[in-house]
């Protein structure tokens, strides 16, 4: 059962049956003689009281029963609108039709005109009239088309619509006229001015030769239409340059070295006066060459060929002959362009506390008042007796280890002054005269225990140099270090000058 609401065309009452169906808990029932087999219409009218007017409601019914055999076919069934065949199957819960030709529908009830699709040339068929029988379709063409079925295709040059004798192409959209020389329009209809289009470029004046034209150029242009540019390259007037045209004119790219406006005059690279140290000047195209004399060398003779011939370093300064004249590269200690000053280190008084700073070569060396000694004089000596081994445990690391260093060259030069000493006797013994030796022997033998009269030879060392011989009392001492504790203590030897 199927049931839609639709626009009801006009409604004949002589074509219906007047029936009232009984109400029902859902609304109405409809009775079974109300529904034979086939398509059942009802037309109901029900009064909208929202709109206050009548509304009007089809239905329709089909009916259908099974009557097929399982597994037969029937020709011409009534099941199927009497343009099938009836079919059914046990597995299917109903019944199916096979409409014949042109029928259509679930039960064939429906004529197709267009379903062997008659028009040609891809129109489209319209079925007049679906719920009846014949030959009712309309076939509507596409463009260029015509005929009951769209068969013909239409002509459009039948009417000669092109003018002036032109050709006429007739195609699916309409025509097209093929103009001859001189006119145009969409039917050739219009005479062409062939100045009419101001075919001359750059203000060129157009003059008409029936359908030719001819342009009078303006100044610097050229061609048929009077685009082209004079070509004043042609001649080749630049003498050592490039031309290019510019505008109406034309300019010269000078090669390298050349100048002018035609580029005639070569430039004189000499004028100048690159060359150095007297070196006369050879001009070239584009360039120059310096003629060096015998001693320089370089492109514009800047450079002595020796960089060093007249360069004399003193006091063992070397020259540099990387330099653009040679330098002198001076040894410490020596300053100046022949490294002929001597740098006075004493300028800066490295000597404290009054000490006397003497310049020595690369270095210098302080003579240091009563109680102070170092590098530096930057030491200070509290003499006192007793306390030695006291005074050395508590003196600073390294202040002890100058002190062991000063005592251990102090003991070699007695083994040396020993050793000199027990030489000499055994020359004298050998020279037969034994008891002078003896008594040599004998003073040498005898040095005091305390080293109260060793002599010893120091040489104290500044910047890798050896001063003058000094010579030296070595004398056991007790002391207290006032001096600060980043002062190393350099020697516990008084000096006595011999």
């Amino acid at each position: 059962m199927e049931g839609h609401s639709q626009r009801i065309p006009t409604v004949f009452p002589h074509r219906w049956t007047k029936c009232d169906p009984p109400p029902g808990p859902g609304g109405l029932v409809l009775l079974e003689e109300m529904l034979a087999l086939g398509h059942n219409y009802f037309i109901g009218f029900v009064n909208d009281s929202v709109t206050k007017s009548i509304v009007a409601l089809r239905l329709t019914l089909v009916v259908k029963v099974s009557n097929c055999v399982p597994g037969e076919n029937h020709a011409n069934d009534v099941e199927c609108s009497g343009k099938g065949k009836c079919t059914t199957k046990p597995s299917e819960a109903t019944f199916s039709c096979s409409c014949e030709d042109q029928y259509v529908g679930t039960f064939c009830e429906e004529f197709d005109a267009c379903q062997k699709k008659p028009c040609e040339n891809n129109a489209s068929c319209m079925d007049a009239d679906e719920k009846q029988e014949g030959s009712n379709f309309t076939c509507i063409c596409p463009a260029g088309y015509t005929g009951e079925l769209c068969q013909s295709k239409i002509d459009f040059c039948i009417l000669e619509p092109c003018r002036n004798g032109a050709t006429c192409v007739s195609n699916l959209s309409g025509f097209t006229c093929q103009c001859p020389e001189g006119y145009l329009g969409s039917t050739c209809e219009e005479k062409v001015d062939p100045c009419a289009s101001s075919p001359c470029q750059n203000n060129g004046t157009c003059h008409a030769d029936g359908m030719h034209f001819s342009c009078s150029c303006s100044p610097g242009f050229t061609g048929p239409a009077c685009g082209q540019l004079v070509d004043f390259c042609a001649l080749s007037p630049c003498a050592h340059g490039t031309c290019r045209s510019v505008g109406t004119s034309y300019k010269c790219l000078c090669d390298p070295g050349y100048h002018g406006l035609y580029c005639e005059e070569e430039y004189n690279e000499c004028l100048s006066a690159p060359c150095l140290n007297a070196a006369p000047c050879r001009d070239l195209v584009n360039g120059y060459e310096c003629m060096c004399l015998p001693d320089y060398k370089g492109v514009h003779c800047e450079l002595y060929k020796d960089p060093c011939a007249n360069v004399s370093c003193l006091n063992g300064g070397t020259c540099d002959g990387e330099a653009l004249n040679g330098t002198c590269v001076c040894t410490p200690g020596f300053a100046g362009e022949e490294c002929d000053i001597d740098i006075n280190e004493c300028d800066s008084n490295p000597c404290h506390h009054a000490g006397t700073c003497l310049d020595q070569p690369n270095g210098y060396t302080c003579h240091c008042p009563h109680g102070w000694v170092g590098a530096n004089c930057e030491i200070h000596l509290q003499w006192k007796s007793g306390h030695v081994a006291e005074s050395l445990t508590n003196m600073p690391r390294h202040s002890l280890y100058i002190i062991i260093g000063a005592l251990c060259v102090a003991f070699i030069l007695m083994l040396i002054i020993l050793i000199v000493g027990i030489c000499r006797i055994s020359r004298i013994e050998y020279q037969g005269s034994s008891r002078p030796a003896y008594e040599e022997f004998y003073n040498c033998r005898s040095i005091d225990s305390e080293f109260s009269n060793a002599i010893a030879s120091i040489r104290h060392a500044r910047f890798g140099k050896k001063s003058r011989p000094a010579m030296y009392d070595v004398t056991p001492i007790a002391y207290e270090d006032y001096s600060p504790d980043d002062k190393p203590l350099v020697t516990l030897i008084k000096t006595k000058d011999l």
